[in-house]
């Protein structure tokens, strides 16, 4: 079986972090390692991360307060090399199939181009706080088409790789922080897509759920319902807050690799009207 190393970063996330972990342990045909690093939690976080290192169930470690998209890409630095590597939310639940599933996918991508840094990632269940399924698929939920959004142009301009189901392989690893500037707006998923899109690599998907992702009071980031026409006539009557959005986005992806406007504005007009 092949080896993943679960990379998990936790914060005041006592609530929901053991039915987690008891998830990721019951994944199908695979080898899970689980790194988790605590972020400076205030409740009893480290308590449960402590009680699981000593059934020898988890590693875990804490540094200084990073937040949360810089202390993934700590744990992505700190995890062994020559591994897959999965990034992990600390109050979601995985289907027992997600890294199997996933996995499977990764091998026929890598198989048909050897030696490329390749991500795969998945759609999504949301749920609520008790597990009941709000929307089947957060692709159609938020207006993603990941078959589309695979390419460095149209990353730019809207994000599908949702970091709780991303799979990369070593090669992608290596070349994310090889070339990871650090950000402040732009948070590890964005990076890891837009580096990989940009230096040639693979950006593939699952067409199914393999995560519940769970809405609540204190998520990060969460799931917003979408439909384009509201969408289009939001950023008309917002046209002023819309351009200065689209600069600061323009040049924060320049961070990461090299795109002129035009290719920006050409590839951000064409997914709002196909998406």
């Amino acid at each position: 079986m092949e080896k993943i190393i679960v990379l998990l970063s936790t914060y005041n996330g006592e609530k929901y972090l053991a039915q987690q972990l008891t998830s990721l342990l019951d994944q199908n045909d695979v080898d899970v390692e689980i790194l988790v690093r605590d972020d400076g939690s205030q409740d009893g976080t480290v308590a449960l991360l402590d009680e699981w290192k000593r059934k020898d169930l988890l590693e875990w470690y804490t540094s200084d307060n990073l937040g949360p998209g810089k202390s993934f890409m700590h744990l992505l630095e700190t995890a062994q090399p020559g591994n897959y590597y999965a990034f992990c939310d600390q109050d979601d639940v995985w289907m027992p199939n997600k890294l199997s599933m996933t996995m499977e996918k990764m091998k026929a991508v890598e198989q048909a181009n050897p030696g490329k840094p390749v991500i795969v990632h998945t759609d999504m269940n949301i749920v609520d706080e008790k597990l009941d399924v709000i929307h089947d698929s957060f692709w159609r939920s938020s207006g993603l088409r990941p078959d589309v959004l695979r390419t460095f142009p149209y990353l730019c301009t809207c994000n599908s790789v949702n970091g709780c189901t991303i799979l990369m392989n070593s090669i992608a690893r290596e070349l994310i922080l090889e070339k990871y500037v650090e950000h402040d707006i732009i948070i590890h998923d964005v990076i890891c897509a837009l580096t990989v899109s940009y230096h040639g690599g693979i950006i593939d998907y699952v067409d199914a759920p393999t995560v519940l992702y769970r809405q609540h009071s204190s998520n990060v980031v969460g799931a917003m319902a979408y439909s384009k026409g509201r969408a289009i006539i939001e950023r008309l009557a917002n046209i002023g807050n819309v351009v200065a959005k689209n600069i600061r986005v323009f040049k924060d992806v320049n961070k990461i690799g090299r795109i002129s406007i035009f290719t920006y504005l050409y590839h951000k007009i064409k997914y709002l009207l196909i998406r």
